[in-house]
């Protein structure tokens, strides 16, 4: 086992391992959010075992939105394929700072390990991009869904009390992210 994984012997490995097919085929949005990942980890990708990349295609529909999360264990470097994303990252404590910028086809930008970021269609029409990711497991949290959709629900006083609001605010957040 080398980072959760399971090493292969290398003499029963075939091409299969090493290959991935599909990235090419665009992914329709069927979220709420407007956005469509297309992992290629090593969940999807065994040769990726033990090499610290991996790499994804996002999709996004005319104004779609791959929403705050962050990657504990990977930078991700990100490139637009087609269309404009207004993308940016969060800085840690103590200023909280946003770096934020709109990227077009061709652009590069790069989000650091464990800063919560996103990226967000500025287009009446789709956009597609490839992500970079210095990890074969880089993690997902996304902010909403961890926050307001855990399972157990954290409690409203908390949620109401660090976010500075009604507990019926909660409440209403929270069934929108009920599964």
């Amino acid at each position: 086992m080398v980072n959760g994984k399971l090493c292969k012997d290398p003499k029963l490995t075939t091409a299969d391992d090493f290959f991935f097919t599909g990235l090419n085929i665009p992914r329709k949005p069927s979220n709420p959010v407007g956005s469509q990942v297309t992992p290629v980890f090593v969940d999807q990708l065994p040769g990726l075992n033990t090499l610290g990349v991996a790499l994804a295609r996002i999709d996004f529909a005319p104004y779609g939105l791959n929403p705050p999360h962050t990657h504990p264990r990977a930078t991700e470097i990100l490139t637009v394929l087609e269309g404009s994303l207004y993308v940016g990252f969060v800085t840690s404590d103590p200023d909280y700072r946003l770096v934020s910028k709109v990227l077009n086809k061709g652009d590069v930008f790069v989000f650091p390990i464990g800063l919560i970021h996103f990226q967000q269609n500025v287009g009446q029409v789709s956009a597609v991009a490839i992500s970079g990711f210095g990890s074969q497991n880089p993690g997902l949290i996304v902010v909403g869904n961890s926050i307001f959709g855990s399972k157990p629900p954290i409690s409203d006083d908390v949620l109401a009390k660090a976010f500075q609001v009604d507990k019926k605010v909660v409440d209403q957040i929270q069934a929108k992210f009920a599964m």
